[in-house]
């Protein structure tokens, strides 16, 4: 499920950049908003690596068998 999420905020950001300009060419207003909603995406894909990021940490702990 993380991996699909990560592919859509990926895809949102990515077409987000293309959109956001074209928007701002042809609506201002319009163009401004769709940048909102591009930084909240953005935030949104952060957030997910960074849990991603914490759960692999947690795993690699409990599985680190450097103190025998």
């Amino acid at each position: 499920m993380i991996e699909t999420l990560k592919k859509v905020l990926v895809l949102v950001v990515i077409l987000g950049q293309v959109v956001g300009v074209a928007l701002l060419i042809v609506n201002i207003w319009l163009g401004v908003m769709f940048y909102i909603f591009y930084v909240l995406a953005l935030l949104a894909l952060f957030i997910v690596l960074i849990v991603e990021r914490a759960k692999e940490k947690e795993e690699d702990d409990k599985n680190d068998y450097s103190d025998y």
